[in-house]
């Protein structure tokens, strides 16, 4: 029988058998703690091809190319381009292409081998405004078109836009203050200086229809009572004759002119804009060296009073006075004496002034009459004050701003007896002719499909 000891000393002989077993095993084993160098140098290729591609793509470049023109879409040839980055710095400098015979191929510009990126195109058209494109070049070649030098409106926002009340005339004060302020509303101003705040409606030949600014009551006035209509943002509506007709004759002469603030200005000559969009006045003075006129708004004017020179108006009406009346005088007795001895009767006799005395020297003395009266009768007038925008609604002008035309007069007189000739069928059919002759023309084209 096996004793204890004997089995302890087999186990730990068994222990340390395979205890040396495995450890000569494991020192045998070929075991390569060094990284392989094939799969290394893989690894380090693929790495390489990767960069490298990514380089050329980067290194990789597009021509960008377009056409330059004005705002009316004439090609620019022979003009200078541009090319910058944002910041504005200068890149690379080209110019348009010149036209072949004139017309054909001109304006045309290229940039090649440039990165992508963003860009400004920049085009000096030699005027005030040239062109001037941001762009973004992509992975392809950028087609520019055609390229403007036109101004683009500018991008608002909400927070960016004010009230209406940036007017160009100051509202007038009515009783009681509105509380509108975006409705647009309009001054009619009578020949009387006669001032209302209306909302139109409508203006037909004869008449302007009307509602009361801040009420409901609806009215009309006949147009030959009216002197100029214009709204709140100084836009002309309405100019009569006699407005234009003062404006015509203020700027022959010198003067003064009395604002609105009270304050008054001394001219050589004043010209006055024609257009009917916020119109500006301006003057112009000789003591000034250097020239140049000052500008005014036409609405902060209240009166214009002429100088001296307005004589000439006066001197210019009673010439043509006398010269009416002995050219009347002169018809009236060659028709009642059914001779023309009296018109020679006015004629002079250098010869023998004194056998035969006739009418030449009285008429002669009668022009110069005519003409001093008419220089009292402007003076006594008036006339050489000229109103042209009220003060407020209940302050008329000091007189009546009505020019009387001998045209219009006429004009208005022959009105009955001219209208029913255009009623008339031989009228209509001469009114037709042209038309007549158009379509004789058009009969006379042949069709395409004949």
């Amino acid at each position: 029988m096996v004793s204890t000891q004997q089995l302890f000393k087999s186990l730990l002989y068994l222990f340390f058998l395979c205890l040396i077993t495995s450890n000569v095993a494991f020192s045998q084993e070929d075991v390569n703690l060094e990284p392989d160098q094939d799969s290394v140098a893989i690894e380090n290729d693929s790495l390489s091809i990767a960069r490298a591609d990514s380089l050329n793509a980067f290194k990789e470049r597009f021509t960008i190319y377009g056409k330059a023109a004005y705002g009316n879409g004439v090609l620019v040839p022979d003009a200078e381009v541009t090319l910058m980055d944002t910041l504005e710095k200068k890149l690379e400098t080209t110019r348009t292409t010149t036209k072949l015979f004139r017309r054909f191929f001109g304006g045309r510009f290229e940039f090649e081998n440039i990165l992508p990126g963003e860009y400004i195109i920049s085009v000096d058209l030699g005027t005030r405004v040239g062109i001037k494109k941001r762009i973004h070049l992509k992975s392809k070649n950028l087609d520019l078109g055609v390229v403007k030098n036109e101004v683009e409106f500018p991008k608002y926002e909400i927070g960016d836009y004010t009230d209406s009340t940036r007017i160009y005339f100051k509202r007038m004060a009515t009783d009681p203050v509105e509380p509108d302020s975006i409705n647009i509303r309009h001054i009619v101003v009578g020949l009387d200086g006669s001032a209302n705040t209306v909302q139109i409606d409508s203006i037909l030949r004869d008449s302007v229809f009307y509602t009361l600014s801040g009420e409901l009551t609806r009215d009309s006035i006949p147009m030959d009572d009216m002197y100029v209509i214009y709204n709140d943002y100084g836009y002309m509506i309405h100019q009569s004759r006699s407005f234009r007709d003062r404006i015509n004759e203020v700027q022959k002469r010198d003067g003064y002119v009395v604002f609105h603030s009270g304050d008054t200005l001394n001219f050589d000559n004043i010209f006055f804009e024609p257009s009917l969009k916020t119109p500006d006045v301006a003057t112009f003075h000789y003591d000034d060296t250097t020239g140049l006129p000052r500008f005014h708004s036409f609405y902060d004017i209240y009166k214009v009073y002429t100088g001296p020179s307005y004589i000439e108006r006066s001197v210019e009406r009673g010439f043509y006075s006398a010269l009416l009346f002995h050219g009347t005088s002169i018809a009236f007795q060659a028709w009642r004496k059914k001779s023309g001895q009296p018109a020679l009767n006015y004629l002079p006799n250098f010869g023998n002034p004194e056998k035969k005395p006739n009418s030449y020297y009285s008429m002669i003395t009668s022009f110069s009459v005519f003409t001093l009266g008419w220089v009292g009768y402007d003076w006594y007038m008036d006339r050489r004050s000229n109103y042209f925008t009220p003060k407020d609604e209940v302050t008329p002008f000091p007189k009546n701003m009505f020019v009387f035309s001998s045209k219009e007069w006429a004009i208005n007189q022959a009105q009955p007896f001219v209208e029913p000739v255009y009623e008339t069928r031989i009228w209509k059919w001469w009114k037709k002719r042209e038309e007549r002759k158009k379509e004789r023309k058009r009969s006379k084209r042949k069709s395409v499909f004949d």
